[in-house]
């Protein structure tokens, strides 16, 4: 039924274990802001779209990836998105390449994930309304936590696009946690009914499959993010200090891109040297994100700050990996103090700590957290719940123009 989907039920499969697909709609737009993001995080979406949709035509930003969303069924158009930029004559330039692509490729639902899509697309829908339009938030971030000048007039902007959009009756909201819907229903955005509750991007079980305990005498936390300050890692960085200080055996591995673009990176020099190739290391970034839980022992996201639900917590539970999680928004929505992890307050290094002696010091929790972690993406955050819950999604949608026209 609208505003909520059963994520928790098995989805159906045909005779070829696949989810079940719906009737057809016409054309669907995708806008997102990187190629790479959209291929980490929504590749279920975009499968789940090319088999209920003729034509799915996502607008992303290039870094040479775009021939991989190609190979999933879509078509693509290159739009340069800037994630940092805040120049509105950029940023009204950008608007009005969004609004001529919505003139030419006249889709049925346009599809918006992530801030910087959401808003500008939402302003493009000012000039080119289309018959649908898709809010896909995946997380808040400065819109809930920054208090400057800058970041509240840029809050101000984004709550009036989004509450006009949602004022349409072909509008659907897709959210990720139940804490980033009461932000923005405190803020003015009004879905109604007309929103779901995903389990995050949603992750295949099988290809993260349980892994059993790493036969090494010394354990391994990794932190798999982006290093960037809002996800905490200069906090983990502290508390590596802490834990070596204390000669706690325990070795802390970093794995993601620096993301220079991001005016909240870590510079790459801090983290070489940081790292002293022993007991602290600078991983980098890897595609293979399975094998970090074979010789991995803990997970470890000391956010700042909210998160929508993070892929990579999803992953370590998948791999059946203990967790260690900050009480902020989408983390404790799905990790429960001493159930499928430990949860520490954000920006609190020693507290950090401990939590990491804890589970170094006790194969026994990390293996009972882990179980347990590993059961609850089973109930509700594979790649096929989201799937489903996204069909659903538009079902009700397209269900409701019907209704009102």
């Amino acid at each position: 039924m609208p505003g909520k989907t059963d994520i928790e039920d098995p989805p159906r499969r045909d005779e070829n274990g696949e989810c079940a697909p719906v009737p057809v709609v016409g054309k669907v737009l995708v806008a997102c802001t990187e190629d790479w993001f959209t291929l980490s995080h929504f590749k279920p979406l975009l499968r789940r779209l090319t088999r209920i949709a003729n034509d799915v035509v996502v607008v992303t930003r290039s870094s040479g990836r775009m021939g991989e969303i190609a190979k999933l069924g879509c078509r693509t158009i290159e739009l340069d998105y800037d994630r940092a930029s805040m120049n509105p004559v950029r940023e009204a330039r950008t608007v009005r390449q969004l609004g001529a692509i919505l003139a030419n490729e006249a889709p049925d639902v346009f599809h918006l994930i992530a801030m910087k899509p959401i808003v500008l697309g939402g302003l493009a829908t000012f000039l080119r309304p289309p018959r649908h339009t898709v809010v896909h938030m995946t997380g808040l971030g400065f819109l809930a936590i920054s208090d400057t000048a800058k970041a509240r007039g840029a809050r101000f902007a984004a709550q009036a696009v989004m509450k006009r959009v949602m004022r349409r009756p072909g509008s659907w909201l897709l959210v990720e946690n139940p804490e980033d819907l009461a932000f923005l229903e405190a803020g003015g955005v009004q879905a109604a009914a007309r929103f779901t509750m995903l389990g995050g991007a949603g992750i295949d079980p099988d290809a993260f499959a349980p892994q059993p305990p790493v036969a090494k005498p010394t354990p391994v936390a990794a932190y798999v993010a982006r290093m960037i300050r809002p996800k905490g890692v200069d906090v983990l960085m502290a508390a590596a200090d802490i834990l070596e200080q204390r000669a706690v055996p325990i070795t802390i591995e970093l794995h993601g891109d620096t993301d220079d673009g991001n005016p909240e990176a870590i510079a790459s020099a801090a983290l070489h040297a940081w790292a002293n190739g022993n007991d602290r290391r600078y991983m980098g970034f890897t595609r293979d994100v399975a094998a970090i839980w074979r010789e991995a022992d803990i997970f470890v996201l000391p956010a700042r700050s909210r998160e929508g639900m993070p892929r990579a917590l999803l992953e370590a539970a998948a791999s059946a990996r203990a967790v260690i999680v900050t009480d902020v928004p989408g983390c404790r929505h799905f990790v429960s103090d001493g159930v499928e992890g430990l949860v520490v307050p954000p920006g609190d290094a020693p507290a950090l700590a401990d939590a990491l002696t804890r589970l170094a010091q006790d194969k026994g929790l990390r293996a009972r957290l882990g179980a347990a972690a590993r059961t609850k993406v089973l109930a509700g955050f594979t790649e096929c719940h989201v799937e489903h819950a996204i069909e659903q999604a538009y079902r009700s949608m397209l269900a409701g123009s019907v209704a009102d026209s």
